[in-house]
């Protein structure tokens, strides 16, 4: 039914209590302080420097690991050592061969015109390499630990030995190139003709020698440190200092020899002050020969040089090593030490026409 009032005169009721006022809030217990930060950030150590390659071009110019030159002009039929470490001998033969700068003087130098390289495998394999591009076959041979002959040829798989390898490749300007690895080197032997040589199609060898790990590392085998030598091999001695010997300066030689006279000048340098001892101390009797004063290939352990020692002019390497091995490969172009920085233009010449 519908809802009706209370009767007049019926009991009221209060009104209900009100609802009691609520608890006074507790405060949060405190954070636990924040961890200390982590230090800072410590990068690595930056890396070494990676390892320049030496080598030689022209007639001829040692370029040296650290960015180092100088020229070497040798004796006419001498074979000399130019990379001896454990395992490897990288030898030249030197020959006395005349070539015209573009201003028509004679220049009676030397250049590297045959190779020799006797390398071991880890697992004690031999392998023999004779580069002789002015002789037949005009190609790589390689001799295997047998004596057996292989004749490398230009896209042929490369000849193998355990870890050591060889192949050939052309290039431009009618040019072969002759590589070699082992577990430790890079050989490379580029076949050119001589720009403006008084011989016809007269070919010289430029060498670029790369290493393939750090050349002071221990031994893996024998645990000990068989520091390169050779008339390049000894500039890897882990100093980053450049040293450069001396240059043959083509007008300050017209000008001493003939008092500029004469159309025709003669190399002299042999790279003193950048290398140890004299020239004749690298001289091998034979062309696979590992026996010289700083024989290495069958070394137990040998320290580096001691840089100290040389008398040429010392720099810090730094940025400067690329910059200069870079132009050393002005030979790799078919021009010689004529048109290189260091030796002076030849158009200062300047008297000579054609």
């Amino acid at each position: 039914p519908p809802f009706s009032p209370p009767p007049s005169g019926s009991p009221s009721y209060p009104p209900p209590p009100s609802p009691p006022a609520p608890l006074p809030s507790s405060p949060d217990p405190p954070l636990p302080p924040s961890p200390p930060a982590p230090p800072p950030f410590s990068p690595s150590p930056p890396a070494p420097p990676p390892l320049k390659p030496g080598g030689l071009t022209g007639d001829p110019h040692l370029h040296f690991a650290h960015g180092g030159e100088a020229d070497f002009r040798g004796e006419d039929g001498a074979v000399y050592a130019m990379l001896h470490s454990r395992g490897l001998a990288v030898n030249a033969l030197f020959e006395a061969s005349a070539f015209f700068l573009p201003t028509r003087l004679k220049v009676r130098g030397t250049f590297m015109t045959e190779l020799f390289v006797k390398a071991k495998s880890t697992r004690g394999r031999s392998v023999r390499i004779e580069f002789t591009p002015n002789k037949m076959p005009f190609a790589p041979v390689v001799y295997d630990d047998t004596g057996k002959a292989h004749t490398l040829r230009a896209g042929e798989p490369p000849i193998t030995a355990d870890d050591v390898s060889a192949s050939v490749s052309e290039s431009g300007h009618n040019s072969q190139v002759l590589e070699l690895r082992t577990a430790a080197w890079k050989v490379e032997a580029t076949a050119r003709m001589i720009a403006r040589s008084v011989v016809l199609r007269k070919r010289q060898i430029d060498l670029w020698l790369v290493p393939l790990r750090d050349p002071l590392a221990p031994d893996p085998q024998t645990g000990t440190v068989v520091a390169p030598h050779g008339l390049i091999g000894q500039s890897f001695d882990g100093d980053n200092i450049a040293i450069d010997g001396k240059k043959d300066h083509y007008r300050e030689l017209w000008w001493r020899q003939t008092s500029f006279k004469a159309n025709e000048i003669t190399t002299e340098a042999q790279a003193e002050g950048a290398i140890e001892g004299s020239g004749d101390d690298y001289k091998l009797d034979d062309v696979f020969g590992t026996d010289f004063k700083y024989a290495r290939f069958n070394a137990a352990a040998a320290a580096p040089r001691n840089v100290s020692e040389l008398s040429g002019q010392k720099r810090a390497a730094h940025g400067q090593a690329r910059d200069a091995w870079q132009r050393a490969r002005i030979g790799a172009a078919g021009v010689d030490g004529s048109e290189d920085p260091d030796r002076g233009s030849t158009s200062s010449i300047g008297v000579l026409r054609y």
